[in-house]
């Protein structure tokens, strides 16, 4: 609430025709889509992508093995040495955490919400090629003002089933719920918490991600990312078409 109304004060204090939100984390990603909601300015979401995978032993790590280090040290199944050297690798760079963790599974939401440009949120932070996804973002935003295209047009109910299906679909963090529901909320369309419950039933999993699953984010790019995630979900039935912020709909992406 306190960034969706530090941004929300920003853009106004400065009478922007127009908004790039950049987001990084967790709490940030649901409140750059919140503030657009309600500034309803053309607009777009730019996440700064996801950390790459540590190495531990041979096998990639996240946080979540750093977070669990400290009990199996307890348990007697890990020397101070090896947790020490847990901690020095898990984390080798910049970026948010490596699972569907609460970021990237936000990341993902946006984009099948269509507040963010497809393919853009699952290059990872030190990609090269993320300098080039920001100036792609820089000319989207440009043809939405042009094209007078606004949050309002993009962020319908329909919209965010396909959000909800996409947390689904990645076994994606529980704090979703909490975010699309106040995204919905200040964008003014009616969402309820039982329909979390039915689309999730309807919707399998098929991404084996962390920390449920075996594999990290820059995995799931590497392997076709949300664009093969889609396609997926389009042929089961389980997504709707809409506009988008890249100017073109989903199905188009």
């Amino acid at each position: 609430e306190v960034i969706a109304d530090s941004i929300e004060l920003f853009v106004l204090a400065h009478a922007f025709d127009a908004v790039v939100a950049i987001c990084g984390c967790d709490k940030t990603i649901p409140a750059t889509v919140m503030a657009l909601a309600r500034l309803n300015l053309p607009g777009l979401v730019l996440y700064g992508g996801s950390i790459m995978a540590g190495r531990f032993q041979g096998h990639d790590v996240t946080i979540q093995d750093v977070f669990e280090a400290p009990g199996a040290f307890a348990a007697g199944k890990m020397t101070a040495q090896q947790v020490t050297e847990l901690e020095n690798g898990a984390c080798p760079g910049a970026g948010a955490c490596g699972g569907q963790f609460t970021a990237n599974t936000m990341a993902t939401a946006i984009s099948f919400l269509g507040i963010s440009p497809m393919g853009a949120n699952e290059v990872p932070a030190v990609d090269p090629r993320k300098l080039q996804v920001a100036v792609d973002c820089g000319k989207a935003v440009m043809n939405l003002l042009k094209n007078d295209i606004r949050p309002s047009q993009i962020i319908t109910h329909a919209s965010l089933e396909n959000a909800i299906a996409s947390v689904a679909a990645t076994g994606g963090s529980t704090n979703a719920v909490l975010h699309l529901l106040g995204i919905a909320r200040d964008a003014g369309v009616p969402l309820k918490l039982d329909e979390f419950d039915t689309i999730s039933a309807k919707t399998p999993l098929l991404a084996d991600l962390k920390p449920g699953g075996r594999f990290t984010a820059p995995d799931m790019f590497r392997a076709g990312g949300m664009r093969l995630l889609g396609k997926r979900l389009q042929e089961a039935g389980l997504l709707h078409d809409g506009p988008t912020v890249s100017g073109r709909n989903l199905f188009a992406e």
